[in-house]
C-alpha cells in the first residue's frame, strides 16, 4: 500500500483527535509510523492502524474506514490537487476514477495498485462496481462520501452486493440526499 493513505489516515487522526493520538495508534498497533508518500508499506501495517484506532474510537473496523475515508478525501485532494482538474461535481469525480483519476496517480505512483471502479448511471445516482483483492469497500465507500462534500452534496451509499458477504465485487448504489429527504444513517 502506497505510503500516501498512511499519511492521509495520520493527518484524519491527527486533526479528529490529536498529533498525541496518532503517537498512540502506532503504538497499540505495533508499526513502524514513519510512512512517506511515495514508498509502499504492508496492507498489514494499514490493518493494524485501523484496528488500533476502531478500538480508540470503539468503531468498527468498517465504520472506521468510512470514516477515515470521509475525512480524509480533502487530505488526498489537498496532497494532489492537480488530479481533480476539470472535475465538476461528485458524478464526475466517481465516473472518471479509472479512466482519468487513477491513470494520474500511476504517473506520481507508478506501483500503486489501485481499485476498480466501473459505474452507470442509473436514476437518482450512479451503480458502482468497485473491485480490489484489499477488499477496502467501507475506505472507498468513504472517499465517495468525502468527495460528494468535496463538491458540495450529500451523498447516500447502499452496498447491493459485498466482498464481506460471498460476492466477488461490492456493488454501491450512490444517490444525492435532496434537502428534505430523511437523513440517512452512513455508518451502518
Amino acid at each position: 500500500m502506497k505510503g500516501i493513505l498512511f499519511n492521509v489516515v495520520e493527518d484524519v487522526v491527527t486533526e479528529a483527535m490529536s498529533a498525541d493520538a496518532w503517537d498512540d495508534v502506532i503504538d497499540a498497533a505495533g508499526v513502524d509510523g514513519s510512512y512517506t508518500s511515495l514508498a509502499s508499506y504492508p496492507d498489514t501495517d494499514l490493518s493494524a492502524i485501523v484496528g488500533a484506532i476502531a478500538a480508540t474510537a470503539d468503531l468498527s473496523t468498517e465504520d472506521t474506514l468510512r470514516l477515515a475515508g470521509r475525512l480524509g478525501f480533502k487530505h488526498l485532494a489537498g496532497r494532489n490537487p492537480h488530479i481533480l482538474d476539470g472535475i465538476e461535481g461528485w458524478k464526475q469525480l466517481v465516473g472518471s476514477l479509472d479512466d482519468i483519476i487513477h491513470p494520474e496517480v500511476r504517473k506520481t505512483y507508478p506501483d500503486a495498485e489501485v481499485p476498480g471502479f466501473a459505474t452507470t448511471e442509473i436514476d437518482g445516482g450512479l451503480r458502482v462496481i468497485y473491485t480490489s483483492r484489499r477488499q477496502l469497500c467501507a475506505l472507498a465507500e468513504g472517499l465517495i462520501v468525502g468527495g460528494g462534500e468535496w463538491y458540495g452534496s450529500e451523498l447516500h451509499v447502499e452496498h447491493e452486493r459485498c466482498v464481506h458477504e460471498g460476492a466477488t465485487a461490492c456493488t454501491m448504489v450512490i444517490r444525492e440526499v435532496v434537502a428534505g429527504d430523511e437523513p440517512v444513517d452512513q455508518t451502518h
